[in-house]
């Protein structure tokens, strides 16, 4: 029988072999690679209590792990609480015996024990995760952008590279933005320090009177292996207050073109095309008649809620666009027992409250999964009834129930984990 546990120091040890075997793309293969993230782990679980490293064993064996990460979400107006599943492992001599069933088992229930109503994760396998009730979340967009093909504009000589005392100002500009944005995440000054403490990091940042109001956080990345001096620019974070922001730091990105080859941009904006002069890719692919590729796009975060009622609890204050309705709501959950329920709620000028047993006006069904993405805002209700995939008993409510679950924008995460 499997038993789920914190992991010792000489344990991670063992886990972090297991990791490098799961993941030997990921470059953690040297003694000093592996050692290196051992440490790190054995630091993380001590110093930082949001952080967990936790294992899998059948009669004293270790099958695999995961690292457990507490944070607070930015979900519509209010802050929630959600667990993070990172570096899920498992042996190599003990795939398919069901030890990832048992780690995410214990995940979800780790958090629904804690009142966290969201689990999220990045899914090594979509499919995996959606069988346990795991909805998608935002579509990432990847560009790649020839330097001059990205507008002008701003005030360019705002934009210099951060130094190691702008952490503070960094932490402020990203909580700002977090703190209006629909699923982003809280961050720490130690988050910041991790990313400085990266030697390819490069920060560029737009400071105005003495405030950091955007910033990119990128890498060189060779562009050919046979001409060294063709080199891309990769960027692993761009976040901005405003247009004067966002105008200044791709003015600094322009102007690099002599030396780039192109810039590697990921973003959940649906619209970026609409500020690119030419927003096709190296490719030169046509699709279906004269329609040029643009940019890649994949699915990745996946978020779950692990209890409804615990969900519309820690969403009481949230304003549901003022939108009155008696709803029940059939949730089929077949992972979680507790979960596969039905509950009713009215939401009156935008305030939900939960009556056991009270009247409604209608009744909306869908599983856990596409809950999970409705109530983040990654898909709207509307969507859901089309495909076939929520359904209502009365159509008549279907306007109004779909404003109810509008969240301000699609979720947006750019915290790795």
């Amino acid at each position: 029988m499997e038993a789920v546990r914190l992991l010792t120091d000489e344990e991670i040890k063992e886990y972090v072999d297991i990791v490098a075997n799961a993941y030997p793309g990921f470059g953690f293969n040297t003694p000093e690679e592996k050692q290196k993230m051992e440490e790190r782990l054995i630091k993380n679980q001590k110093e930082d209590s949001t952080i967990s490293v936790f294992g899998c064993f059948r009669d004293n064996i270790l099958l695999g792990g995961m690292k457990l990460y507490d944070f607070r979400m930015r979900l519509g107006s209010q802050k929630v609480d959600a667990g993070g599943l990172g570096m899920v492992a498992v042996h190599l001599m003990h795939k398919k015996e069901k030890a990832a069933k048992e780690i995410v088992t214990f995940f979800l229930r780790h958090y629904r024990e804690r009142s966290f109503p969201i689990a999220m994760l990045y899914p090594f396998r979509p499919d995996f995760y959606k069988n346990m009730g795991f909805g998608f979340g935002t579509k990432m967009n990847q560009y790649s952008i020839r330097p001059k093909d990205l507008p002008r504009g701003g005030v360019k000589s705002r934009v210099s590279f951060a130094l190691e005392e702008d952490k503070p100002l960094l932490l402020n500009c990203y909580a700002r933005i977090a703190g209006k944005t629909n699923g982003m995440l809280d961050r720490t000054e130690a988050d910041f320090s991790y990313t400085f403490s990266i030697p390819q990091n490069k920060i560029a940042v737009y400071k105005k009177d003495g405030r950091i109001e955007g910033y990119i956080v990128f890498m060189f990345k060779k562009a050919s292996q046979e001409n060294g001096l063709k080199n891309d620019i990769f960027i692993k974070e761009f976040l901005y207050e405003d247009a004067e922001a966002l105008r200044s730091l791709l003015t600094f990105l322009n102007t690099q073109e002599d030396q780039i080859n192109r810039v590697i941009l990921n973003t959940f904006d649906e619209s970026f095309h609409h500020l690119l002069l030419d927003p096709r890719n190296s490719t030169d692919n046509l699709m279906t008649a004269v329609y040029h590729e643009s940019n890649l796009q994949g699915v990745g975060l996946m978020y779950r809620v692990t209890d409804t009622r615990v969900l519309f609890d820690a969403l009481k204050e949230h304003n549901f666009n003022n939108r009155s309705c008696k709803l029940r709501l059939n949730i089929k959950d077949s992972f979680i027992e507790e979960n596969n329920r039905s509950i009713t709620v009215h939401f009156t000028d935008g305030r939900a409250v939960m009556v056991d047993g009270g009247e409604y006006e209608a009744t909306v069904g869908m599983d856990i999964a596409d809950f999970s993405s409705l109530i983040v805002g990654a898909v709207d209700f509307k969507t859901l009834l089309n495909y076939g995939i929520a359904g209502i008993s009365d159509y008549k409510y279907a306007d109004t129930v779909g404003r109810i679950f509008e969240m301000p924008g699609k979720p947006t995460c750019v915290t790795l984990f």
